[in-house]
This record gives structure tokens, sequence and C-alpha cells, in this order.
């Protein structure tokens, strides 16, 4: 009677104390966590914000590796976390040596086999966020990724381990670090604008182009344009001599991520200049 009695106050004491004590570590550990992600993604939405209401290259460069290396932070700190909050816990739990050996042979065999992939991930990770590679909002394209190949999206999140991409399909890929062997950052400094307008090699070819070079500096001038445009484009010269037409290339300079919607509205405007003299080729403008 006097043993159980122990045992029982021994449970009820344990239920009192140890249990409280990991209930509020657990707790804890949870509370931190968000309250590291709500206080990383605050600061990414304040970076955004800031680089959102300049157009300086170097702001928006800034800002974007500014918005990787919180992510890295994030990852970081919770990995902290749960290791202390787990190391507290099997503390609390009393467990025998013997226990404690084997369960540390179990998670070592674990580690032994995942970590060098972890590792290799992490490194990865702070060579990219070190190496300025790309950030958070910058338009990508990673690879070669085994069956799937190229992937070019923008960046949605980079963190220690991962790199997060959502693709112009709106799919959002997650791509371990250690395996992104190759990037394309297309939204470093400038982006080159180029259009190919195919022309009747009976039409007047340098008519042609004084029209094209006219379209081009009235874009420039636009408003709505203008502040995307880095250099004016303007006609480089004959790019190719067909059977049936003659491609002369339209190139200049605008701000990262731009050029398509710039090259969109050269060629419309293109189109509709040389509509009324020239019979456009009948695949229309094209690259």
């Amino acid at each position: 009677m006097l043993a159980a009695t122990t045992g029982r106050d021994t449970i009820e004491s344990w239920l009192r104390t140890d249990l409280v004590a990991i209930i509020m570590t657990i707790s804890g550990a949870h509370v931190l966590m968000r309250l590291t992600a709500f206080i990383a993604e605050q600061q990414i939405l304040q970076v955004k914000s800031q680089a959102g209401e300049r157009d300086d290259l170097s702001v928006l460069t800034t800002g974007a590796h500014r918005a990787a290396v919180l992510g890295a932070l994030r990852w970081g700190i919770n990995f902290c976390i749960i290791a202390v909050a787990i190391t507290t816990v099997l503390l609390r739990l009393n467990l025998p040596s013997s226990a404690l050996v084997f369960l540390g042979s179990i998670a070592g065999a674990g580690l032994g086999f995942g970590a060098q992939q972890m590792v290799g991930d992490v490194i990865a990770g702070l060579y990219i966020i070190a190496e300025r590679q790309f950030g958070v909002g910058d338009i990508v394209r990673l690879g070669p990724l085994g069956i799937v190949g190229w992937v070019e999206g923008r960046v949605e999140e980079v963190t220690l381990r991962v790199t997060k991409i959502r693709t112009f399909d709106g799919d959002l890929v997650s791509i371990a670090n250690g395996v992104l062997r190759h990037n394309v950052n297309m939204s470093r400094d400038w982006s080159r604008v180029l259009v190919s307008v195919p022309l009747p090699r009976e039409s007047d070819i340098e008519a042609a182009i004084d029209k094209i070079d006219a379209v081009c500096v009235a874009m420039a001038k636009d408003p709505s344009f203008a502040p995307m445009l880095i250099e004016t484009p303007s006609v480089t010269g004959v790019d190719e001599l067909g059977t049936e037409n003659v491609e002369v290339r339209v190139a200049g300079r605008s701000l990262p991520v731009q050029q398509w919607k710039v090259e969109r509205e050269l060629r419309r405007r293109i189109a509709a200049e040389l509509r009324d003299t020239y019979l456009v080729a009948k695949d229309g403008l094209g690259n």
C-alpha cells in the first residue's frame, strides 16, 4: 500500500510539475515561431512597399536581397527554437540514460543519412544570399531540374534550405537550394527590348526604318512608357534576308521585367504605323 501511495504521489507530482513545464515549453515554442513568422512577414511587406514606391534599381535590388535574408533568418531562428524545445522536453521526461542512448543512436543514424543533403542545401542557400544571386520578387530561370527542366517565374521566398518560385502559370514550386546549379536573373539592372519587324522585299526599306524609328522616339516620349525605358529603342539594321521578307531588328533597354510590356506596345504601334503603307508579313510581328 505504501509503494502504491508513493507511486501515485510521484505521478501526481510529475503531472503538476514536469507535464506543465512540457506543455508550457511546447506552447512557448509555438508562440515564438508564430511571432518570428509574423515579424518576418511584416518586415518583408515593408521592404516590398518601399521598393515599390521607387524605381531606383539599387533600391529594388537591395529590397530583394533583404527579403531573402529575412527568410533565411526566420528559418534559422525556427530551427533553433525547435532544437531547444525538443531538448527541454527530453530532459523533463526524466528518461533513463539507456533510453537516451538508444534515442540518440536512432536520431544519429537518421541525421547521418539526411543531414548530408540538408547541410548541402543550407550551404548553397548561404552562397545564394551572400552573393546576391537573386532575392524575393526577382524574375528568375532556375535549373535544369531533372525531367522538369528549367523553371521560370517570380521568387516568393528564399530560406537557407529551399527557394519557392511562383511560375507564370500560377504553380508554386519549392526547390532545394542544393540542386540549383544554374540560375538566370531577369530582374537585375536592366532588360533588353528586342522586336523583329518583317517587311516585304519590294518595300522601301529605308522609308520603313525611318517610320519605325519615329515610332520608337514617340513611345519614348509617352508618359506611360517613358519611365520604363532606359534606352530609346531604335532599328539596329537588317537582321535577316528571306525569300519574301526582310527582317529589321529593333533594340533598346528597359527596366527589369518591363521588356515584355514594352515589346508588346512597340509591336502594336509599329504595326499600326506600317499598316497603310506596307504589307506586313503574314505571321505578323514577332521576335
